[in-house]
């Protein structure tokens, strides 16, 4: 019975199969009219071009095989050993006029001040990485003048010389040479299994960045991870001023500590920092020990927000707080909001300068003391409450047209029983500039910028005036006493600038050239008359100028540059008819 099934089913697939139709195409019908082409004989596929591929980015690495274009002159980190060397020389030069001074005494071309000066000056750079140890790195800078020391003889029959200042002030008087910065490095030294690879030791002569940007002859330990950054340094204060000052200097000692929440995941974008810097006393300059704190709080709500918070305090009290927030409009619109209060006890200009002077306005004595201390003449008076609101804007319109404006406004904070000083005058402040670059390579540019400062005017009768026995023998009447600096009259009451720049560049580290001019109106708030004065002091000053630069590379390693300043009359400085100087430098990258 079974058999029987199976060939019914058998016979029945071979019946349906011969009763459906017939797909397959046997013969392929061909149109009479179309003939076969013979086919045509290939190149060989070794003489093919193949299509070159799309370039990828350029990696930026130690181990990366080729070099970058366009980048040769930059620093190499994969050679050894790179130097840099530059040899200047400089001129500068004002000469006298034939109008008197504010001061109503002549003044003696050779005596008082040298109308011409000349000087050599030379930098040099040296860097090394992997010598003698492959974690070592060394970094060298040198600077150096050649300066003859301006003398003149003393008029006062001694027989001996006198040094005769420059027509333009500089840092230094008479040649010699000095190491800005001098330091070696190792990292990545310690066994891999401690984990301590991020951590590196500096010692030597190197600027640390803290509260405050301080250059120091000390050891720099630090640790950076992603998460965790820590420091520690310690060492003498460099002299950055004047060699002179080698004995009794402040030492410093200071830490930072900074916790990135963001290394561990992107949901908390806050960044905690903690810095601390001491300075011990200084005998030589006078200055107490001075503590500084400072904690800040990074936070980065969005990819084009960013919020930062500040405080910093001396001594134990607070002396600072800010709030800076920047951000971000279309990827060509850039606005920063910075608010900062100060009170009482920050900082005039450093840590190193935390008090005034112990003089007392009006002091006089016949004795050479603390009476002649330079810091008096930077010492405006205590440093009082005051809250300071800054705001800028920068975009971009049409790729060729860049504008920048900003804004500032100042106010006391005083309480009741406080004096308003010039160290804390009131002012307003607006500024702007706007590029424009005319061709691919050229671009103009227009500045200003404008304060009004809120200080006590001084009527024509309530000015000190200035009564002394010759014009060639000045000697103050006992019952006239120099004025109080903490006056809020002490100052400036304003000025305005404006500035056109002309720009031609020709790409980098080629060829480029600039031409900018200037101008300057300053109002003063006059203390002191003079009714017998040739000139009277002048209540507004005048002046103007402009600068000429070239920057041109042979190759590139070889940079030549060149620039002039010329100024005009000051009218504070009726004796001089102005300010010229020439510099010329050749820089060697190797």
């Amino acid at each position: 019975m079974t058999r029987l099934a199976l060939l019914s089913i058998v016979l029945a697939a071979g019946t349906a199969r011969a009763d459906a139709p017939k797909l397959t195409l046997e013969r392929e019908p061909l149109p009479r009219s179309l003939k076969m082409r013979r086919p045509v004989a290939q190149a060989p596929s070794a003489a093919r071009s193949p299509r070159p591929p799309m370039p990828s980015a350029p990696t930026v690495s130690a181990t990366a095989p080729d070099p970058i274009d366009e980048i040769d002159g930059v620093r190499d980190i994969r050679v050894p050993v790179s130097f840099s060397v530059t040899m200047g020389y400089q001129v500068d030069g004002a000469r006298p006029s034939e109008k008197v001074a504010v001061s109503g005494l002549p003044v003696r071309e050779g005596t008082d001040y040298a109308s011409l000066r000349s000087y050599g000056f030379g930098e040099g750079f040296l860097s090394t990485r992997g010598i003698g140890i492959s974690s070592l790195e060394t970094y060298f800078a040198l600077r150096f003048q050649a300066a003859r020391t301006i003398t003149s003889e003393a008029i006062d029959g001694s027989g001996g010389d006198i040094d005769v200042p420059s027509p333009i002030a500089t840092w230094f008087s008479s040649p010699g040479s000095e190491v800005r910065s001098g330091w070696a490095e190792v990292k990545d030294f310690l066994p891999k299994r401690l984990g301590l690879k991020a951590l590196r030791v500096r010692a030597g002569s190197m600027f640390v960045y803290g509260p405050w940007i301080l250059h120091l002859d000390g050891a720099h330990i630090a640790y950076e991870g992603p998460t965790l950054t820590a420091a520690l340094y310690g060492g003498p204060r460099h002299a950055d001023y004047t060699r002179g000052q080698t004995k009794a200097r402040p030492v410093a000692t200071g830490a930072s500590l900074r916790i990135d929440l963001r290394g561990l995941t992107n949901a908390v974008p806050i960044a905690v920092s903690g810095e601390y810097l001491g300075l011990t006393n200084s005998d030589e300059t006078g200055q107490d020990a001075v503590d500084t704190t400072l904690a800040q709080v990074d936070w980065r709500p969005g990819r084009d927000v960013v919020v930062i918070a500040q405080l910093r305090g001396v001594n134990g009290e607070v002396a600072n707080q800010r709030l800076e927030l920047r951000t971000r409009y279309k990827q060509v619109t850039n606005f920063v909001f910075d608010v900062m209060r100060r009170f009482s006890a920050d900082w005039r200009w450093d840590p190193a300068l935390s008090r005034p002077s112990s003089i007392t306005v009006g002091e006089v004595t016949g004795e050479l003391n603390q009476s002649l201390d330079a810091r008096r003449y930077l010492d405006l008076g205590p440093v009082l409450p005051q809250l300071i609101f800054s705001a800028r804007a920068g975009t971009l319109i049409r790729e060729n047209i860049d504008l920048l404006a900003r804004v500032a406004l100042a106010r006391d904070l005083l309480e009741d029983g406080e004096q308003v000083n010039t160290y804390t005058a009131p002012y307003f402040e607006i500024g702007g500039a706007v590029e424009i670059k005319l061709r691919r390579q050229i671009a103009l540019s227009l500045s200003a910028l404008s304060r009004q400062t809120d200080r006590e005017l001084v009527e024509p009768g309530d000015r000190i005036v200035d009564n002394h026995l010759s014009p060639l023998d000045p000697v103050m009447v006992p019952d006239q006493v120099a004025p109080d600096p903490a006056l809020n009259s002490l100052g400036e009451q304003g000025f305005t600038e404006l500035g056109v720049a002309l720009k031609m560049s020709l790409g980098a580290r080629r060829f480029s050239t600039m031409v900018e001019v200037y101008g300057r109106n300053t109002r003063y708030s006059v203390l002191y008359s003079d009714p017998d004065a040739a000139t009277p002091v002048p209540e507004t000053d005048v002046r103007g100028g402009g600068r000429f630069t070239l920057d041109a590379w042979v190759g590139r390693r070889i940079r030549l540059f060149a620039s002039y300043d010329v100024s005009s009359q000051l009218e504070s400085a009726p004796e001089l008819s102005g300010y010229k100087s020439l510099r010329l430098t050749l820089t060697g990258i190797y």
